[in-house]
């Protein structure tokens, strides 16, 4: 063999070798950033409601879901499973660090198929990067199942788009259902891709509505359910949710901006006009018909198109190999658009250990767990026999119906600073105090009306007077 096919050779392996190398390191660089806090972050409530109730059996974990809450069952499913194979709390934030890893090389494959090989890797890096991704990788919450749902399903439809045949098209219709059973804001994925659909193909699209629609019955149990009294608007939710994704916040979302718009101009149409639904549609909807409060997570649906878009503009850029590594590191190094939540829970990541400790010896089954708390969730699968209980004043009383005769109710309420005092009935740990009440639930508002002088004075006395007011709507 000549020493010029030789080189040859070398060059066609080099192309084939170093794309797999490159979207590796993208998966290495996200897991070294997240790993650690698989075990560093202190448990946060909404892990506790994930984790609690995927503890259950099948059929609470289903009637919890989809009556009590109203929302979508298939993270809770998956947490359910991984339970049976290890039912400890860390189970929940592996899974999430699974799928979460798994969305950097669908982010590459999506962009690739629109947009070339080169922004796809670009793509690939920015999801890598990205802060929505980095902290929901190990927040044990459906967050980054449904970043990995959302780009699936873009990517097949992608597919589907560019070779639509018998084969690409089912798996594009079944893809498309599947954001709608991790979230209710899966909608807005489906819409837009139904809308395309419709464009494209007309009357053979209808019969994917039609099981979009089955799939969302489930969600008008989720009306009242709660009123959230924290977020932002739905317009400063998506410029973070955008920002998260890859650009920070300030300048640099700016910056980013630019590119991604030059992106998204020079991106086949069809694929340009399904990105920009997902952008503009969403907020521009909850802005309009609804008036909670959001945060940046609940839209990380928009990280795939976001990374997307500006991969693409970045490619068609000249000296785009140097302007990509800056574009990378910038938003590795970018400010912060999106806060971890852990960060707002008292004590730190061991706080929950004597207390789970405690619990674990403790508690039996038919006991009952009120609220969802990270201390409860520390002391899985001891505590999965007892029934836990949501905050939420028209989930708890869907569930407090269900539970039947209750002879003894343990109650968390965390310390922002360690209490300097017995409790009737408590037991005080650094970070946490532990009521335990014995009697039905309809007791157990004038039991916390006594215990509260015990505590006025106290960073305990604000979460048991809360905890007292939902059980007296309930």
């Amino acid at each position: 063999m000549s020493t010029l096919a030789i080189e040859r050779r070398t060059l066609r392996e080099a192309a084939i070798i170093a794309p797999a190398l490159a979207l590796a390191a993208s998966v290495a660089f996200l897991l070294a950033r997240a790993l650690p806090n698989v075990a560093g972050k202190p448990w946060h409530e909404d892990e506790a409601v994930a984790g609690l109730i995927s503890a259950q059996p099948l059929g609470d974990l289903l009637h919890t879901v989809l009556l009590d809450r109203g929302g979508a069952p298939l993270h809770f499913l998956l947490t359910h499973t991984a339970f049976v194979v290890d039912g400890s709390p860390k189970t929940l934030r592996w899974l999430s660090l699974v799928f979460a890893l798994a969305t950097i090389p669908l982010c590459y494959d999506l962009t690739r198929r629109v947009a070339g090989q080169f922004a796809g890797l670009t793509a690939g890096a920015l999801a890598a990067t990205s802060q929505l991704l980095t902290i929901y990788a190990t927040f044990g919450r459906m967050y980054s199942l449904f970043a990995f749902a959302s780009v699936l399903s873009l990517d097949l439809f992608a597919r589907a788009v560019n070779h639509p045949t018998r084969r690409t098209l089912i798996a594009a219709a079944i893809s498309a259902l599947v954001p709608l059973t991790v979230h209710p804001f899966g909608v807005f994925v489906f819409a837009a891709e139904l809308a395309i659909a419709i464009w494209l193909w007309r009357l053979r699209a209808l019969p994917l509505a039609l099981l979009g629609v089955a799939l969302t019955l489930t969600y008008l149990r989720l009306p009242g359910r709660y009123d959230p009294d924290a977020g932002m608007s739905a317009p400063e939710a998506a410029l973070r949710a955008l920002g998260g994704s890859a650009g920070g916040y300030g300048i640099g979302l700016i910056l980013f901006a630019a590119l991604a718009a030059i992106g998204a101009w020079r991106l086949p149409r069809t694929h340009a006009t399904l990105g920009l639904l997902l952008i503009v549609v969403p907020p521009t909807t909850l802005a309009v018909a609804g008036s909670d409060r959001l945060s940046p997570r609940h839209l990380i649906f928009m990280l795939p198109v976001w990374t997307t878009f500006v991969a693409a503009g970045v490619a068609r850029l000249p000296a785009r190999v140097p302007v990509a590594a800056v574009v990378v590191v910038a938003a590795a190094l970018a400010p912060a658009a999106v806060a971890d939540p852990r960060t707002t829970t008292p004590g730190s990541a061991d706080a929950v250990t004597a207390p789970a400790a405690w619990l674990r010896a403790n508690v039996h089954r038919g006991d009952v767990l009120y609220p969802y708390s990270g201390v409860f969730l520390a002391a899985l699968p001891d505590t999965a026999p007892a029934h836990a209980l949501p905050r939420e004043p028209v989930a708890l009383r869907r569930a407090v119906s269900r539970v039947g005769d209750i002879r003894r109710m343990f109650v968390a309420i965390p310390l922002r600073r360690p209490l300097d005092r017995s409790v009737p009935g408590g037991h005080v740990f650094r970070s946490w105090l532990i009521l335990e009440h014995r009697g039905p639930f309809a007791t157990l508002p004038a039991y916390l009306s006594r215990i509260a002088p015990t505590l006025r004075g106290t960073s305990a006395y604000a979460g048991l007077l809360q905890l007292r007011g939902a059980a007296c709507d309930c």
